[in-house]
This record gives C-alpha cells, sequence and structure tokens, in this order.
C-alpha cells in the first residue's frame, strides 16, 4: 500500500506579503499626512503668493500710471490706490474696489505677520508699502511665520522679488 503524504501549506506566498506591504505603506503615508503637517512648506507656498501678489501689483502701477500700496496686519493684507484730496498734495488711501485679483486677502490659520519694513520704517495704514508707476520702489521685507518656521519675502529697489527660508530668520520675531 502506497503512503500518501499530503503537504499543507506554511506561511504566506510572495504576493500576500507585498499586498500587506502595500497596505501598510499607504496607511504609514496618510498618517504621516494627516499628523505631521509641513508647516515650512506651507509657509513657503504663502510666501510664495505673497511675492506674486506684490509683483503684479508693482506691475498694475506701472502699467496704471499711478501708486498702488498694500498693508498687512494679523488678520492678512489689503491692497489700496490713491484717492487725491484737492485740499493736499498728499494722497489718501482706499481699497481697491472691484478687483478679484487685488482682494483684501486673510492669512491661512497659524500663518502671521512678524515683521513688514519699506525702507527704514514699519509698514503700517498711515505708512503703506507703495509701489511707484515708475517702477523704482523703495526695498521692503515682509516676514512670515508659522509655528517655528519663518519666510521673508524681499523687494529691492529695481522691483526684484525673492522668498528666503530657513533658521537665519529665528532672530526677526
Amino acid at each position: 500500500m502506497a503512503v500518501v503524504t499530503r503537504h499543507l501549506p506554511r506561511g504566506f506566498t510572495l504576493i500576500e506579503l507585498l499586498v500587506v506591504l502595500v497596505v501598510i505603506g499607504v496607511a504609514l503615508a496618510t498618517l504621516q499626512l494627516n499628523l505631521f503637517s509641513d508647516d515650512a512648506g506651507r509657509l513657503r507656498q504663502e510666501g510664495e503668493r505673497l511675492a506674486a501678489l506684490l509683483t503684479a501689483l508693482a506691475d498694475e502701477a506701472v502699467t496704471g500710471g499711478r501708486p498702488l500700496a498694500v498693508v498687512f496686519d494679523d488678520g492678512g493684507y489689503v491692497f489700496f490706490e490713491p484717492v487725491e484730496r484737492p485740499d493736499a498734495d498728499t494722497a489718501r488711501w482706499r481699497p481697491r474696489p472691484g478687483d478679484e485679483m487685488f482682494a483684501p486677502r486673510t492669512w491661512p490659520p497659524g500663518i502671521r505677520v512678524v515683521e513688514a519694513r519699506s525702507g527704514a520704517h514699519p509698514v503700517t495704514r498711515a505708512q503703506p508699502l507703495v509701489f511707484a508707476p515708475s517702477g523704482l520702489n523703495a526695498p521692503f521685507r515682509v516676514v512670515l511665520a508659522l509655528a517655528d518656521a519663518r519666510v521673508r519675502v524681499l523687494g529691492d529697489a529695481a522691483g526684484n522679488l525673492r522668498v528666503e527660508d530657513g533658521a537665519d530668520l529665528m532672530d526677526a520675531r
């Protein structure tokens, strides 16, 4: 009489192990995205967005032939245009009406302005960051913060803008 031996499968197949590894990898990637937000990346993106809007505002001042301005605060920023006063040589500012591109903006949650300077003075409602129709502007800097991350938006007199980030900005609190 012949003896029949049966081999019972032991362990898992290679395909089963690969499927489990892929499922674990997807779960860990999703968990990392949800638990560990990239503050520096979000802040850099907001700095790039601000630099693009300020570049567009400077271009609009040149093409429109009149100064335009922006003011920053803890809630966001507002773009302004001049309203000439008949009794004074200086302009006063009003928010730009009906312009979607230059509508008032709010900062994303957690982002705040640490510093905003134009030349030697801080940017305020009384002294906004002004872009001249000549295209020659005072150098400026705007420092944004999110948690411990910092991003600086810099503009020079020739209208060149750049965004810098890193640990060297920690002193700009």
